[in-house]
């Protein structure tokens, strides 16, 4: 499932700048080779953030609706320090607001860590939260689109790309998209790689027409999702809520706390696919058209040997201090079971989409003509899943 969540990233790529895109063209040329470091021994990494001490490196950031209809602050979009309410304590919390007119606000929070905090690059971790936040939704009220304390959900998790909201495609409007994938609703089935279901802000006070009061929440939870250090040594953390309901939510985030914990053995590549056809998400890396590819293209310029290069799109492929691209490689197996090599030439981070590689093959002489072949790349001999394309 979570693998069916990341497809829909490779329909947002179409939308990147052709700057961005003239960058998988310019892979072709580029090796990628990290300087050598010594390889630490990872340990255990526990951070605590409590926002009576400030913002602490925290970034507040919305996303899943369309900013061309945000009008004289129609969203009430707002984040900020501020003083709590006299029954959430003394100090401040991290206040966040918005109202939910596009049935699926999201309201989030960001922070990075990096190797000078002990992350440890390429390496895999289990991510723990606690989050104390505090909470004016009453627990069993119903609203317009949902509950504004049941249908409000919290979602916790990290990723190795920064979380950002970017425009997406037209429908009809250009919503802010999340470029890592936090999911979406209530459940283990719907976790994204970056974010998973952590509860509800529901406060568990009764539904009336009285007051209502803020209450102080503690929920504890684990990403259901190893996450990967990037190749920098760098984590970012995500807490933020979706919302089925079309009204207003405002939370006072209290204390962060999480602890990362060194696993092993690492979470396996994944090649993405196209969402409509289920094949490989794969293009030329010249001249950006997919399948099916000719080993051998005139238009290949940019190499002396003519062969074609083609660009797949993966995750869970961060390179640890001192690895180069030799720790990743590439196979090809057609209908006859004939298995082909083929040569990884560069990996690079996708622009806005650090989470994303784009790996560059080359097309040996030996594959023309196999039509459909399965393709799958490892990382320190660990298989990704197998994804189709063609070749001529």
């Amino acid at each position: 499932m979570k693998v069916l969540h990341t497809i829909a990233i490779f329909d947002l790529l179409q939308t990147l700048t052709v700057f961005n895109r003239l960058a998988i063209i310019l892979l072709v040329l580029i090796t990628f080779t990290p300087v050598a470091f010594a390889q630490e021994t990872p340990q255990p990494v526990s951070v605590s953030f409590d926002f009576r001490n400030g913002a602490l490196g925290w970034q507040a950031g919305f996303a899943r609706y369309p900013p061309e209809t945000d009008k004289n602050g129609f969203y009430e979009l707002l984040a900020e320090i501020r003083s709590l309410p006299p029954e959430l304590g003394n100090g401040t919390g991290f206040y966040i607001q918005g109202n939910n007119h596009s049935d699926a606000l999201v309201m989030f929070m960001k922070r990075g860590l990096s190797a000078d905090n002990g992350i440890v690059a390429g390496q895999a971790y289990q991510v723990n939260f606690t989050i104390v936040f505090g909470s004016s939704a009453p627990t069993g009220c119903s609203g317009v689109g949902g509950s504004p304390g049941d249908s409000v959900n919290l979602r916790a998790g990290a990723s190795p790309a920064e979380p950002l909201a970017l425009l997406g495609i037209p429908r009809p409007f250009r919503d802010l998209e999340t470029n890592v994938d936090i999911g979406l609703g209530s459940g283990p089935t719907r976790d994204g790689l970056a974010a998973s279901f952590a509860g509800t802000i529901a406060n568990g006070q009764p539904c009336d027409s009285g007051p209502r009061p803020w209450v102080s929440i503690q929920r504890s939870h684990q990403h259901t999702t190893l996450v990967n250090a990037n190749s920098k040594g760098e984590i970012w953390f995500f807490v933020g809520t979706d919302s089925g309901f079309e009204g207003p939510t405002q939370l006072y985030y209290q204390r962060i706390d999480v602890t990362l914990t060194p696993v092993s053995p690492p979470p396996p590549p994944v090649l993405l696919t196209d969402q409509t056809t289920g094949r490989a998400a794969a293009l030329d890396s010249v001249t950006l058209m997919r399948e099916p590819f000719s080993v051998i293209s005139s238009q290949n310029f940019f190499s002396p040997d003519h062969h074609t290069r083609v660009t797949l799109f993966g995750y869970n492929l961060e390179l640890k201090n001192g690895e180069n691209l030799s720790a990743i490689t590439a196979q090809a197996e057609d209908s006859q079971h004939r298995v082909f090599v083929l040569p990884v030439e560069a990996a690079q981070e996708v622009a806005d989409f650090g989470w994303i590689k784009q790996v560059t093959l080359r097309l040996p002489d030996e594959i023309q003509g196999t039509g459909d072949v399965a393709v799958s790349i490892s990382l320190r001999g660990i298989a990704s899943n197998k994804v189709l394309f063609s070749i001529k």
